[in-house]
């Protein structure tokens, strides 16, 4: 049995027998695709919307270490420019993970 677990609407947590992998969400544009215009031209009603895909970008031995590179990518790609600004995102990272922890009401943990 694996894991599937979003932690953000960009990244999840997915599982294989020895690890924790790290899941980057990423959108395909098929119209960017070489052979498109053959694909259209054999399907006119072809969908030319963007599909979501899911890419794995790390893979850890812990759900720790995965969840740590999750805000570490976060980090890196954002428009921080003091310390101050980075100390307000690591803040609201661990909020968004204390909401998912929380089941129901109660903290995960306690009882």
């Amino acid at each position: 049995m694996t894991i599937n677990i979003p932690v953000s609407p960009d990244y999840k947590l997915t599982s294989d027998e020895r690890n924790i992998i790290v899941k980057e969400r990423y959108f395909s544009d098929p119209t960017k695709a070489p052979n498109w215009a053959k694909r259209l031209a054999e399907n006119p009603d072809a969908d030319p919307t963007p599909q979501e895909k899911w890419r794995e970008v790390a893979f850890h031995s812990t759900v720790e270490r995965a969840l740590m590179d999750v805000m570490n990518r976060r980090l890196r790609s954002s428009d921080a420019q003091s310390l101050a600004e980075l100390a307000r995102l690591i803040q609201e990272f661990r909020g968004e993970l204390v909401a998912l922890l929380t089941v129901e009401g109660n903290r995960w943990g306690r009882r």
